[in-house]
C-alpha cells in the first residue's frame, strides 16, 4: 500500500500543482488574439458597399495581427469570405482600434481611411460570396481567430458577433443590421476581456458625426466608431429625412446685378462710392503739385 500511496503521490503531485497555477492564471496573454470585434456596418444611407469591421484590443501589446483571419458567415452560417491581415499595426495600446473596411467606406469617411481594405489580394470568398463586400445583411456572424488562440483559457473562438438570427457563439445573436442600411452600425458597448452573450454586449449605434483624434488616456473609454489605428475617429455622413449631409461648401458672393434685397449689394455700392472719392481726391492733388512744381 505504501508503494501504492508513493506512486499515487507522484502521478498526482503534478497535476495538482498544475490545476492550483491554472486558477491563479486567467489570460493568456500573446500579441494578437485579446482582441475583440467592436462594430460591424453592411452599408450607409442605403449604400451596402460603404462596409467595414473595427476590432479593439482589450490588452497591451496586440499589434502582431499579420496572417491571422478574420470570417464571414451569412444568417444560416454559410462561410462566405475570409480576411487575412497582410501586415502588423503600429499603435498597440489597450483600447487601440484596427479598422477593416471597403474601398467605398474610404471615399465617404471624412477625417482619414481604414488601416486595411478588403482587396482579391487579401480576401478569400467562399460560397459565392463577394470579398470585396464581405459584411453579410441584414442577418450573419463575425468571427476573429476561430481556431484560436483565445485571451481566456476557453474555447475558440478568441470573438465573434452573430445578429439578426444567426446562431451565436457566444448566447444569442444581436439585433439584425438595418436594412436598408441607415448610420446605425452594431457596436460592442464594452471592452471586456471574455465575450458573453452578443444580445446584450452589443446594440445598434450611430456612427460618428465629426472626426477627431483620441487621446491615449482615452482610448478604453472612448467607444465611438469608426476609428482607426491612427487613433482617429471617422466621420461618416449621416442621413436626415432621407438627404445625406455634405459638407457645407463656402457661400457665394452676390453679383453686383444681384436684386435679392441684401445686404451684400448695399456693401458693394458704398465701397465703390468710396474708391470713386479717394480716386478723385488723389487726382486733385497731383493737379496741385503740378502747379506748384511749374508756375
Amino acid at each position: 500500500m505504501r508503494i501504492i500511496s508513493l506512486l499515487a503521490a507522484g502521478v498526482l503531485a503534478p497535476v495538482l500543482l498544475l490545476v492550483a497555477s491554472l486558477g491563479h492564471v486567467d489570460i493568456a496573454y500573446a500579441s494578437f488574439h485579446c482582441v475583440r470585434i467592436h462594430a460591424v456596418m453592411a452599408g450607409l444611407n442605403g449604400n451596402s458597399s460603404i462596409q467595414y469591421v473595427e476590432l479593439r484590443m482589450d490588452q497591451p501589446g496586440q499589434e502582431f495581427v499579420a496572417l491571422q483571419p478574420l470570417e464571414f458567415f451569412d444568417a444560416a452560417g454559410v462561410l462566405k469570405a475570409t480576411f487575412t491581415f497582410p501586415a502588423n499595426v503600429t499603435n498597440a495600446s489597450t483600447g487601440d482600434s484596427i479598422l477593416v473596411a471597403t474601398s467605398e467606406f474610404n471615399t465617404a469617411a471624412m477625417g482619414g481611411t481604414a488601416d486595411f481594405t478588403f482587396s482579391n489580394a487579401n480576401t478569400t470568398a467562399s460560397n459565392g460570396g463577394d470579398p470585396l463586400h464581405p459584411v453579410q445583411s441584414p442577418g450573419g456572424k463575425v468571427v476573429w481567430l476561430p481556431g484560436g488562440p483565445v485571451c481566456t483559457f476557453r474555447p475558440p473562438p478568441a470573438d465573434s458577433v452573430a445578429y439578426g438570427g444567426a446562431t451565436a457563439d457566444f448566447g444569442t445573436a444581436a439585433a439584425a443590421l438595418p436594412s436598408p442600411s441607415n448610420s446605425n452600425a452594431l457596436r460592442l458597448d464594452n471592452l471586456n476581456i471574455t465575450p458573453t452573450d452578443n444580445s446584450t454586449e452589443y446594440a445598434l449605434r450611430g456612427v460618428s458625426g465629426s472626426t477627431y483624434t483620441v487621446s491615449p488616456a482615452n482610448l478604453p473609454a472612448d467607444l465611438t466608431t469608426p476609428r482607426n489605428n491612427g487613433r482617429v475617429v471617422l466621420k461618416l455622413a449621416t442621413s436626415v429625412g432621407g438627404v445625406a449631409d455634405v459638407p457645407a461648401l463656402p457661400s457665394r458672393p452676390a453679383a453686383v446685378g444681384d436684386t435679392g434685397g441684401g445686404s451684400y449689394g448695399v456693401e458693394i455700392g458704398l465701397a465703390s462710392a468710396g474708391f470713386a472719392l479717394a480716386a478723385a481726391a488723389c487726382a486733385a492733388w497731383l493737379i496741385r503739385r503740378r502747379r506748384t512744381a511749374h508756375p
